[in-house]
């Protein structure tokens, strides 16, 4: 799936395509002319040199059905053969098709050797195909391969003939449509043509050739794969690519982004009958990416896959294909749309919002944003804490209700909003020609960059702003992180004070864990810690137990009902597979005399049971482990279970997870600080505020302050207005997305960047800095 397949943009597309698209010649490039019989006669006639013929007229073509009726209809007129799906069958013989499947059916007209190919036969056979097929042809050759022949489409040039397109033929998931080298995905291992050929012949279908290669596709890393070499990414085969609409091939549209292809389609002029059907397909693409536009996903490229997209980015997709649906007395359910939103595209995703509202239908929106809840007509406050300490309704009512309820945690953090910054003054920037005190990368260039020059205070928090794909995360991943690699991609010209970093480290938005065996007592590393502590007591010694054999993977101290998840899979046939607790260890995860083994009167059973809050006060004494389960108290998740499977936390509990991962890993003790000045970190977080309620901002902006106390540099990519209006230095990216974008607005002290017309961000930053 793509953005323009998800909005239906694509299908609108094809369908423009096949119906108004003019056919060129892949090699020529010249647009294909019409073709008389008895061209086609001596064409054919000049095939027959080489071998046999079979003279095909196609009846069917990318139907689902039965086809019985063909079958019968074939055995009526006389014929006896059929080439169904590529395959020969008897008409007598013929077993009803698969329905739901689509199917080609090729009628044989005449089968032609050198020695008995009559000319009147020929003609009559070609002229007979011809009016079956509707003005075309296929001659199946001695080597199985098809040539198409058509009345009204050949190559001036090159005398080759091209079947009338449909809409099939721009489907990447088709086989009339993919390119048969990477078979629509666009990109293909480095050896692919290799493997493929020398495969050729052992599948026992077309379809089990297919599946293979997609499973062979997903089984290589990302970035082991290659842009196809001859689609180069459009996942098309070349007849289609050559099918152009004023210059403009189906490919050329969806490699741009939603508002440069809008633009593309407005400039489309028809006259005659072309006007007629283009007059209700191009309405219904522009509307669709005009809504794209509206919910702040106008700098996507159609063509990206949808596995690609943030969380974010693909509900506000769906979001975009219901506007154009024009229902009534539907209940959306939305889950943090706002996620990953610019203030400015957040005031058009909520305006898109309430003209749904006013279509008649309703809207529960899951969310953390401050502006969406006062928009809001109802609001159910939850609370009053978090994990097991949460789950009642705390309020119910309007946004001056809960405002004024003091046991509401949101109503309080919106009555009380918080006054930048918070610790009172920001920490001054080094003069901006000093030679020391900035990391500099001139010439930045990867994607949309424009050979930008940025500089990043060193012992600062810098956050990088702009609309969603103006060239943050570019900036980010695509440049600072590089600097720091082994084997870097340069993507600038010059930099300078990199030196004065001793390690980075990056903080992305990837999931954590998708297994249950997975926790964030294993995440974070303290775990290992843990077995080390139980592994060090006196009767673990006496018994022989190391530190394995109280990790729950280890056979000889898992519990040996439930392999130490603490739960058990039941595998249903036709159902979904549950999880049922585990009744022999009583979901402890381990065998009776590993939990025998207690620390300070708790087994290690009870100790991933425990919530962070309860194993941060449990392990007081111990420095390491007390140090990183206060970070995670800190950053909000104090009520996480530390053994709690990771494909059981939320989105920004995962986020947070990793973020202290990230932050322990480089993290300066304060005797350390005290003895010796150390070579600082870089860290580089992307929107760490996702999934965060406004209390917890406050906790995040402490923990990103502290850092910054340590000695290291953070750089931070963040649409959260509180989190801006805390930076030392902005760097507002801009003004626009893609090609409109990729430049520095402004950069500086939050105090200048409010004052720059230019800045797409300032206008809302001026807002949370008056409070």
């Amino acid at each position: 799936s793509t953005v323009a397949t998800v909005t239906e943009v694509y299908h609108f597309l094809r369908l423009l395509y096949a119906k108004v698209g003019t056919q060129h010649c892949p090699e020529s490039g010249e647009p294909v002319i019409p073709q008389t019989e008895d061209a086609i006669v001596e064409a054919i006639r000049s095939h027959l040199k080489r071998g046999p013929l079979n003279i095909l007229a196609p009846v069917v073509r990318g139907r689902k059905g039965f086809h019985s009726d063909v079958a019968d209809w074939a055995g009526r007129q006389g014929y006896t053969r059929l080439l169904v799906d590529n395959q020969w069958k008897e008409v007598e013989e013929f077993e009803r098709l698969e329905r739901f499947k689509e199917h080609d059916i090729d009628v044989l007209v005449l089968h032609l050797s050198r020695t008995s190919a009559r000319n009147s036969a020929l003609r009559e056979a070609v002229a007979t195909a011809l009016q079956l097929g509707k003005g075309t042809l296929r001659v199946l050759d001695s080597s199985n391969h098809l040539h198409p022949f058509s009345k009204a489409r050949v190559s001036p040039v090159t005398g080759r003939s091209f079947e009338a397109p449909d809409p099939a033929h721009f489907s990447f998931n088709s086989p009339r449509g993919w390119c048969k080298t990477c078979r629509g995905h666009g990109e293909v291992m480095p050896a692919q043509k290799r493997s493929r050929k020398s495969r050729r012949d052992s599948y026992n279908s077309a379809t089990e050739a297919e599946i293979d290669f997609d499973r062979k596709l997903d089984r290589v890393e990302k970035e082991d794969l290659i842009i196809c070499p001859d689609c180069l990414g459009s996942r098309l085969n070349e007849t289609t690519r050559a099918i152009q609409i004023q210059n403009h091939a189906i490919q050329d549209l969806t490699m741009l982004p939603v508002v440069a292809a809008a633009a593309a389609v407005k400039e489309f002029r028809f006259t005659g009958r072309e006007r007629t059907i283009a007059r209700d397909i191009i309405p219904e693409i522009i509307q669709r990416l005009i809504f794209l536009e509206k919910v702040g996903l106008g700098y996507l490229q159609l063509d990206r896959s949808a596995r690609t997209l943030s969380g974010g980015e693909a509900q506000r997709i769906r979001l975009a294909a219901q506007l154009g649906s024009n229902l009534r007395g539907v209940l959306y359910v939305l889950d943090e749309p706002t996620i990953g939103l610019h203030p400015r595209d957040n005031q058009k995703l909520l305006d898109t919002l309430e003209a749904l509202r006013a279509k008649g239908n309703s809207l529960l929106v899951v969310e953390h944003d401050d502006e969406t809840m006062e928009r809001a007509g109802h609001i159910i406050d939850l609370g009053p804490g978090a994990g097991r300490h949460g789950g009642e309704i705390v309020a119910s009512g309007t946004l001056g209700k809960i405002r004024k309820l003091k046991k509401s945690i949101t109503g309080q953090a919106l009555a009380n909003p918080l006054s930048h910054p918070i610790r009172g003054e920001r920490r001054p920037l080094p003069k901006a020609s000093a030679r020391t005190g900035w990391l500099r990368i001139k010439g930045c260039s990867v994607n949309n960059l424009k050979k930008i020059e940025v500089r990043i205070p060193l012992e600062r928090l810098t956050v990088i702003t702009g609309i969603s794909g103006c060239g943050k995360s570019s900036l980010m991943r695509g440049t600072l992180a590089e600097l720091f690699k082994q084997q870097p991609d340069k993507t600038w010209a010059s930099a300078s004070g990199v030196k004065s970093i001793r390690h980075c480290y990056e903080v992305d938005q990837s999931p954590i864990g998708k297994t249950s065996r997975s926790c964030p007592a294993t995440y974070v590393k303290i775990f290992d810690e843990i077995r080390k502590l139980f592994a060090q007591l006196p009767e673990s010694r006496m018994k022989g137990f190391d530190a394995s054999r109280f990790s729950f993977n280890n056979a000889s101290g898992q519990c040996p009902e439930c392999k130490g998840n603490g739960r058990i899979k039941l595998e249903m046939d036709f159902l979904p597979s549950t999880w049922t607790h585990c009744d022999s260890c009583n979901g402890k995860r381990y065998n009776p005399a590993t939990l025998e083994i207690r620390y300070n009167g708790r087994s290690i059973g009870d100790v991933l049971a425990m919530t962070i809050d309860e194993a941060a006060e449990f392990f007081a004494a111990h420095g390491k482990l007390h140090r990183t389960l206060s970070l995670l108290k800190e950053t909000g998740l104090g009520y996480l279970q530390i053994g709690q499977p990771s494909p059981t936390l939320s989105g920004g509990e995962a986020q947070r997870v990793k973020l202290v991962t990230e932050l322990t890993r480089g993290r300066i003790s304060k005797t350390a600080m005290k003895s010796r000045k150390p070579q600082a970190n870089l860290y580089l977080i992307e929107e760490p505020s996702i999934g965060l309620h406004l209390e917890d901002v406050k906790r995040l902006i402490d923990v990103l302050h502290r850092l910054v106390e340590e000695g290291h540099t953070v750089v931070v990519v963040e649409h959260h207005t509180g989190i801006m209006a805390e930076a030392d230095n902005i760097i507002d990216m801009g003004p626009e997305a893609g090609g409109a974008g990729g430049r520095v607005v402004t950069q500086g002290a939050p105090e200048k960047v409010i004052n720059s017309k230019a800045s797409r961000t300032a206008p809302f930053l001026r807002a949370a800095l008056k409070g």
